[in-house]
Parts: structure tokens; C-alpha cells; sequence
């Protein structure tokens, strides 16, 4: 062999040694007792350490995000499941994983809640989940230690803490045929005893946000207000249109007057001004009509203004609302503010008189945009 052939006969050596130091080193990263120290606060107001993530049979770490839609896919999944894991010794721990500041408006238009930990713990009691649902979205240290980068994750170690499976928990076009995935095939395979070579799947998903990614949703947010808001004034027949103009998205009316309800108004633009940040990409369209003189005009623009409401804004004088009173609900004996939420084939669905619950108002935007 000259000596050009063992050079290159050498340099292969060495390239295969790299290969296989890599391989190995991911692994080793992996093992459930190299994951960085974490003492993190759960929904139950417990503090979980890696002492909590030991499990008698095997352990299942799933990264799930209150925002992403494959996430909510899964939920029911998971919490029937793990009454039989829970009792076979698999111990499995959840960590919502997003630094939630991160979060742009509009990828929040397919959820109820945020992943804050306040709303962690309302997402888990609506959702009765029967598992730890631990906030890793400050530090991210769990997230970090084990680079995920989507939700959900799932990553399954057996007894002696060697990850056996990383990746999706199951097909989320099917996500009826959750038993017979590769997340469930793996966990059944370690209650069996079987030998299992460490095996990975491609995942699907929401991007996660971490704390470099702030930068994004403050610009965003820097864009939103610096958004022009203007007011035109509406006579019956064009707000007549709006109301009977059928679209294929749904429709928000807020009707309000600068002499009731001062305070309330603008409360209320800012919920609807937020929630329409949120949805708006999905064709939400929002109107509202303000009751006041043409001399009052600039002082109605500027409420708006200050509540970012770049949406359809116009005022009337008060006698061009006969038909939008209609949508008004009987309760209450103030004529303003009032709301009401329609259908593209102009259903009513959510209307109140008064104060305008922000969850409520989410809520009904999602639940309409998702059946429209």
C-alpha cells in the first residue's frame, strides 16, 4: 500500500472514530440522568426535581405547548392512556416548554389560552389532566438539556434511564390509531421486557419560542401599534350592509357611546383590539360603531387609537342603528355598549350588553372561526 492509500485508508479511520463519538455522545447526552438539575413548579403547585423523574417501569417526558393544534390533538390521548401507564410503572411527566412572551398574536388563533402558567393551570382543570404539567417556559432548562425544538415531543427512557424513542406521539391526521403508534408501540415494549434499539421518528408540529425569539414578537407588537386607525362616519344604509353581507368569515359588531360607560368602553376595545390581533389572520373581521357628534369625532379616534383597534371603526349620530339594535340581547337597561358575534351566513352567536369577558370573547371567536 503506498502512502497516498494509507493517508486516505487513515483519514476513513478517523472520519468512522468522529461518527461514531458523535452517535454515542448524543446518546450518553440523553440518558435521563444527564438532563440538567431543574427545580420546576407544576400546575399543582408542586416543585418536580430530577429526582421526580425516575419512574418503576420506564419514564415518558412529553413537551406539549397549550397553542399548538397537534398538541390539543393529543390531550384526550394522553390523559386516557396514562391511567394505564401510571399503573404499569411508567412515570411521565409534561413540560410546557415555550418562553410564552415569544409567542406571536396570530399563532395563538387556533387555541383558548396562552402558555403561561397561569394558563397551564386552567388548561389542565379543563382538560383534567392526570399527569404533572410542568411550566419549563422561563429558564427552558428542561427544553435546552434534551434541544427540542417542536411541540409535542415525546421522549421515552426505560427503567435504567437509556432513551429508547424519541420523536412524535403518534399520527396527527390519525390520531385515533394513537395505540398503534411508535410512542405507544416502544412504551409496550418496555412493559414486555423486550430489547429495544434506540429508535427516533420525524416530528410534526409548533415551532417552540425561546427568549432569543423575543425580538420577533416585539417588533410585531411595534408594527400593531404604529398601525393606522381611522373612524368614518356610517350612515344606515352602509351599516345595514355590513350586517347582511354575507361573507365566509364571521363578524364582530361593537356598538358604544362616548356618554355611557366611559370607563367600560375602553376596556372593552382593548379586549376586543387584543382578540382581533389574535384572530384577525383568520379572516375575523371586526366593526365597531361609536354613537357621537361629528365634534366628538377626534376624541372617539383617540380612545381607538389608544386601544391599537386599527379594525373597521366608524360613528353614527344614533338614529342609523335601528337594525344593528336588534342584535342587541335584552338584558340590561343601558342601550351601550353592546356586542354581538355573527356567522359568514350572519347566525348570532356570543352578544353581551356591558362589560366584555376577554376569555369569553377568545373563546367564542375560536369556537365560531373553527366551525364557520
Amino acid at each position: 500500500m503506498n502512502a497516498e492509500n494509507i493517508i486516505k485508508t487513515v483519514k476513513v479511520i478517523i472520519l468512522l472514530k468522529l461518527l461514531n463519538t458523535a452517535i454515542l455522545g448524543e446518546e450518553k447526552k440523553y440518558l435521563l440522568s444527564e438532563i440538567a438539575v431543574f427545580a420546576l413548579p407544576g400546575v399543582d403547585s408542586k416543585l418536580y426535581t430530577n429526582k421526580d423523574l425516575i419512574g418503576k417501569s420506564g419514564t415518558l417526558l412529553i413537551f406539549l405547548s397549550n397553542h399548538c393544534k397537534i398538541s390539543q390533538v393529543f390531550q384526550k390521548k394522553i390523559v386516557d392512556n396514562n391511567r394505564e401507564w401510571k399503573l404499569k410503572g411508567i412515570n411521565l411527566l409534561v413540560f410546557s416548554p415555550n418562553y410564552e412572551n415569544a409567542i406571536l398574536p396570530d399563532e395563538l388563533a387556533y387555541s383558548d389560552s396562552g402558555d403561561s402558567y397561569k394558563e397551564m393551570k386552567e388548561r389542565a382543570v379543563r382538560e383534567s389532566y392526570n399527569f404533572p404539567f410542568i411550566y419549563d417556559g422561563k429558564e427552558q432548562i428542561i427544553t435546552k438539556s434534551l434541544n427540542v425544538r417542536i411541540t409535542p415531543s415525546a421522549y421515552l427512557y426505560d427503567k435504567v434511564g437509556r432513551l429508547v424513542y424519541s420523536g412524535r406521539l403518534g399520527n396527527h391526521e390519525k390520531p385515533e390509531e394513537f395505540e398503534k403508534g411508535e410512542l405507544n408501540q416502544n412504551i409496550k415494549k418496555i412493559l414486555n421486557k423486550d430489547d429495544i434499539e434506540f429508535n427516533r421518528t420525524r416530528n410534526f408540529g409548533t415551532a417552540i419560542k425561546f427568549r432569543k425569539d423575543l425580538h420577533l414578537a416585539e417588533n410585531v407588537k411595534r408594527r400593531y401599534s404604529s398601525e393606522t386607525v381611522q373612524l368614518n362616519y356610517a350612515d344606515e344604509r352602509r351599516l345595514n350592509f355590513f350586517i347582511k353581507q354575507k361573507t365566509n368569515y364571521p363578524k364582530f359588531f361593537y356598538v358604544w357611546s362616548l356618554h355611557e360607560n366611559q370607563k367600560q368602553n375602553r376596556e372593552n376595545l382593548i379586549t376586543i383590539s387584543s382578540n382581533y390581533k389574535i384572530f384577525r389572520k383568520r379572516g375575523l373581521k371586526v366593526y365597531t360603531i361609536c354613537i357621537c357628534k361629528d365634534s366628538e369625532k377626534g376624541v372617539a379616534l383617540e380612545i381607538l387609537k389608544q386601544a391599537q383597534l386599527s379594525s373597521y371603526n366608524y360613528y353614527c349620530l344614533g338614529k342609523e342603528i335601528t337594525e344593528i339594535s336588534k342584535m342587541r340581547s335584552s338584558e340590561g337597561n343601558k342601550t351601550t355598549p353592546f356586542c354581538r358575534l355573527l356567522t359568514g351566513e350572519n347566525h348570532f352567536k356570543f352578544g353581551t350588553n356591558g362589560f366584555i369577558d376577554a376569555r369569553i370573547l377568545r373563546v367564542s371567536f375560536l369556537q365560531t372561526l373553527n366551525t364557520n
